[in-house]
C-alpha cells in the first residue's frame, strides 16, 4: 500500500495499538500530506486534529494545546470560549453581563464555574458527534514538528502515549526521524526505547514528486501569467533539478550516504526567487537558456538547505559538489551578483545586468 493507504488503514483501527509515525525529509510535504489527502479520505467518518509542537516546552503547555486544538475542530463553541477565557478576563465579564440578560442570579454562577476553570474538566474524547452531520466521526490527534519541540523527549512521548494507549486515540507523529536521531545521538538508546514505547509503525513518506510540482506549478499565484507559462513550459526540467536522484530516494538509501534534500518549500521559494532574473533579462531582451534557470534552482536548494554528508546535513560544498547532485548546473550560468544575493540578501542589479551582458552562457 502506498503512504495515504496506510494513514487510512491506522485511522480506521478502533483501538489503536501505539502511535504511527510518518517521517520524512523536512519540506516533503508530510503536513500538506495529512492536511490535504488524508482529511479529504476521512472527512465522512473522522475528524483530523493536528497539533504543532514547534517550541512547546512543557507538558501542561502541550496538554493546553492539545486540548484547545480539540475544541477547535470538535466543538468549535467551546473553543472559542477556551480562547476568550486565556485571552482576558474580559470573557467572564461579557458571560455575566450574557447570563443576567436572561436570568439576574445567574451571574454568580458564572463566576464559580469561570473560576473554577470548568472547561479545565471537560473530557475531550476519541469518537465526538460531528457538530455539523451530527454523525459519531473518531478523532485522529496529529503531533506535527516532533524534532522543534523544547521538552525533554521522556516527558513529550508520555503525554503522547497517554492519548493514544490510555485515552484511545489514533494517533501519527510527524517528524523528521533523521534530525531526531542527530538530536539524540549522545543517547539513542534511550530515543529507541521510548519510540518503542509510543511507535507501533513508522512509514518513511517518498512523496509523488512529480504530482505535487505539477499542482505547485499550475496552482500557485506568479508575480506574472507570463512568468507562470514559462514555469510551465519548464516544469520537467525543474522535477528533473529537484529529484534526479528519485532512484535512490525510492531504495531509501540517501539517509545513510551522501546526497541532496528534497525541500518543497525551499523549490517554491527558488522558484519565486528566479523571477527577478526573469525579469530583468527579459527587459533587457536577453534569451534565458534552460541552464540558467536549473543552475538558479541547484544553487538555490543547496545554499538554503545544504547536503547531506554520511548523514548529517552539511553547508560544506562548492560548484564541484553541487554538480554531483545536480548534474545539470553550470557554473558560468550563475552570476556572482546571484550567488551573492541567495546567499546574503543582498540584490545589487546594475553588477547583475554588467556580469549578464560580459558573460557568454
Amino acid at each position: 500500500m502506498g503512504t495515504l493507504d496506510e494513514l487510512v488503514y491506522y485511522c480506521n483501527e478502533t483501538d489503536p495499538i501505539g502511535a504511527l509515525m510518518l517521517t520524512g525529509e523536512w519540506g516533503c510535504g508530510k503536513t500538506y500530506l495529512i492536511e490535504n489527502d488524508l482529511t479529504n479520505a476521512l472527512k465522512d467518518t473522522h475528524i483530523i486534529v493536528r497539533v504543532s509542537l514547534f517550541g512547546a516546552n512543557s507538558a501542561k503547555m502541550l496538554q493546553d494545546s492539545i486540548r484547545q486544538k480539540w475544541f477547535d475542530a470538535c466543538m468549535p463553541l467551546l473553543g472559542a470560549l477556551q480562547k476568550a477565557k486565556d485571552k482576558s478576563g474580559g470573557f467572564l465579564a461579557a458571560f455575566n453581563t450574557a447570563l443576567k440578560a436572561v436570568n439576574p442570579w445567574a451571574g454568580n454562577a458564572a463566576n464559580i464555574m469561570v473560576s473554577m476553570n470548568a472547561l479545565d474538566f471537560f473530557p475531550i474524547k476519541p469518537e465526538v458527534e460531528d457538530f455539523k452531520t451530527h454523525e459519531r466521526k473518531r478523532v485522529v490527534l496529529v503531533y506535527d514538528d516532533l524534532e522543534r519541540v523544547k521538552m525533554d523527549p521522556v516527558e513529550l512521548l508520555g503525554v503522547i502515549n497517554d492519548y493514544c494507549e490510555n485515552q484511545n486515540f489514533n494517533t501519527i507523529i510527524s517528524a523528521n526521524e533523521e534530525s531526531l536521531r542527530m538530536g539524540m545521538e549522545t543517547d539513542v538508546s534511550t530515543y529507541e526505547m521510548l519510540k518503542e514505547k509510543t511507535v507501533s509503525q513508522s512509514i518513511h513518506h517518498i512523496p509523488d514528486f512529480a504530482s505535487i510540482v505539477h499542482a505547485i506549478i499550475r496552482e500557485r499565484k506568479w508575480p506574472s501569467s507570463e512568468y507562470a507559462e514559462y514555469l510551465a513550459a519548464h516544469e520537467e526540467l525543474i522535477l528533473d533539478c529537484f529529484v534526479s536522484d528519485l532512484a535512490e530516494i525510492e531504495k531509501n538509501l540517501l539517509s545513510e550516504k551522501d546526497g541532496k534534500y528534497h525541500n518543497l518549500r525551499s523549490l517554491m521559494k527558488g522558484m519565486e526567487s528566479f523571477y527577478r532574473i526573469y525579469y530583468h533579462l527579459n527587459n533587457a531582451g536577453i534569451e534565458i537558456p534552460d541552464c540558467r534557470l536549473y543552475s538558479f534552482l541547484a544553487y538555490y536548494l543547496t545554499t538554503r538547505g545544504g547536503i547531506r554528508r554520511n548523514g548529517k546535513p552539511s553547508l560544506d560544498f562548492d560548484d564541484t559538489v553541487i554538480k554531483q547532485f545536480y548534474p545539470g548546473f553550470s557554473p558560468d550560468a550563475i552570476t556572482e551578483s546571484e550567488r551573492i544575493w541567495i546567499s546574503t540578501g543582498i540584490w545589487d542589479k546594475d553588477s547583475f545586468l554588467k556580469e549578464i551582458k560580459a558573460a557568454d552562457v
